[in-house]
């Protein structure tokens, strides 16, 4: 047992002091949150969207910005939605603005609230509440809290796409967010493009428009600099490896920190990584992601399952031995 705590952070948000790189992406979303812009987020699962905006939420609370962030993430009703506003609330208000929120929800006379059990009592007490008084009443919130108190607010909605299967949340969501630009800044987080879809365009007004943040895979070189002092400052010398784990790694965040890790744990302190440390990681990363991997395949077509088999084997699904080997026609390969 390794007698430090390893310092690379794999399985959650990475801690604010830790992050590699993404200053520039920090910057542009505090610049366009100044001026009111609504944004998209968008990068793969895994990419650190959530811990991009913790340090935004870090740093923004030291001059004033107020940062809500609410999971979105398989929402299922305009019921589950008011709940997961409701609990952000709860969670990120900061205290010397807590009242001033009560207050204003206690007015709407909704049933939300940002102390005790808030709309699951209300819901409790009255089956039959419709949700959309209260959805509303969350969603003037942050337009009445800056009237109120001055200041911005920053609304992060991660997994925004989970919302397309909420019948009229998404345009509900939508209209409040385009009205409220003068006082509240709104940040749209998700995996996927398609969660700009029923995004508002408004070509008459520019400062309207969506500004869309398309996070990339880490740097090599600021990845290099990095894994090299983590290990170096606790006298491990992975000089020899560390460009072979930057190769399998592909600059993936998450997936290069995980074999960071896994190569800290192989390498005795005081100790030079050799090859062995470094295939033995491998090994070990590969039994890590290996049931998120089959998961996913398993939620896949045939079809799809076959491609991706055949880009990984034959580098191409248009190969005529991965068509042969796998029985996977042209047309299929094409779609």
């Amino acid at each position: 047992m390794q007698e430090t705590v390893s310092p690379f952070v794999f399985d959650g948000p990475v801690p604010v002091a830790l992050m590699i790189n993404r200053r520039s992406e920090v910057d542009t979303i505090k610049a366009w949150t100044r001026e009111g812009r609504l944004m998209a987020l968008v990068a793969p699962r895994r990419y650190g969207k959530t811990s991009l905006i913790l340090k935004i939420a870090a740093e923004g609370e030291k001059v004033g910005l107020v940062v809500v962030t609410a999971d979105l993430f398989e929402v299922a009703s305009l019921s589950d939605l008011v709940l997961r506003l409701e609990r952000a609330w709860a969670q990120h208000t900061p205290a010397d603005l807590r009242p001033a929120v009560s207050k204003i929800l206690a007015a709407a006379q909704a049933g939300v609230s940002i102390t005790g059990a808030g709309f699951a009592l209300t819901m409790a007490d009255r089956p039959t509440t419709d949700p959309e008084a209260a959805l509303r009443a969350l969603l003037e919130l942050p337009a009445q809290l800056a009237e109120r108190e001055g200041g911005r607010t920053l609304i992060v909605l991660d997994e925004f796409h989970s919302v397309a299967g909420v019948p009229g949340a998404e345009t509900l969501i939508w209209q409040h967010a385009w009205q409220q630009r003068q006082a509240v800044s709104y940040l749209f987080s998700g995996g996927r493009p398609s969660l700009l879809s029923a995004a508002p365009d408004d070509k008459e007004q520019p400062s309207g428009q969506m500004n869309t943040l398309c996070l990339d895979r880490l740097p090599t070189e600021e990845l290099r600099e990095a894994i090299m002092d983590r290990f170096t400052a606790e006298g491990r010398d992975v000089s020899g490896v560390v460009d072979g784990l930057l190769t399998a790694g592909e600059g993936h965040p998450q997936r290069t920190m995980l074999l960071a890790h896994l190569l800290w744990q192989e390498v005795p302190a005081g100790e030079r990584a050799t090859s062995d440390h470094f295939e033995a990681a491998v090994t070990a990363a590969l039994r890590h992601v290996d049931p998120e991997v089959r998961a996913t395949m398993s939620g896949l077509t045939v079809g799809q399952r076959k491609v991706l088999r055949a880009v990984a084997e034959y580098g191409t699904p248009m190969a005529a031995r991965a068509s042969r080997a796998l029985g996977l026609p042209k047309t299929t390969a094409q779609k």
